[in-house]
């Protein structure tokens, strides 16, 4: 009895330490979309690119009075939603066709710049859930 109690609990630290080393999120909760500065911390807003478990290597750029958001997207059927939100007011809503998941689609959206004259604006990129009908894989990026 004691061999099998001591096993398990063998078994559990050597899992835990696993997850740890290799850096595995084993949480269940809202994640927060991850930032990757490609240079410094110094650089400017449009070196960064954001992701999720549904968007990656999104980046915004800015010229011409247009805002581009391109990237790209592992969703089903290639569908997905973005949205411009300032505060809880929604500026603009539309949707993206790309390729269908299990693909990677490259998107580009570009959005006027005369909807981010108000504070605090952001652009949400989402799937509207199958089951229920609710926003998932939510990556939100702040337009400064």
């Amino acid at each position: 009895m004691k061999k099998k109690f001591l096993l398990g609990i063998f078994m559990v630290l050597f899992i835990g330490l696993t997850a740890c080393s290799l850096d595995i999120n084993i949480s269940t909760g809202d994640k927060k979309p991850d930032v990757i500065d490609n240079e410094n911390n110094q650089e400017e807003e449009e070196n960064k690119q954001y992701e999720n478990e549904s968007f990656k290597e999104v980046k915004v750029s800015k010229s011409n009075g247009k805002i581009t958001v391109e990237g790209k997207a592992r969703v089903f059927e290639g569908v997905f939603q973005y949205a411009v939100i300032s505060g809880t007011e929604i500026l603009l809503e539309n949707h993206y066709q790309t390729d269908g998941a299990p693909a990677w689609g490259n998107f580009e959206i570009t959005i006027d710049k005369e909807l981010m004259t108000k504070e605090d604006v952001s652009i949400e990129l989402f799937v509207y859930s199958a089951k229920d009908g609710s926003k998932t894989d939510i990556l939100t990026i702040p337009i400064k």
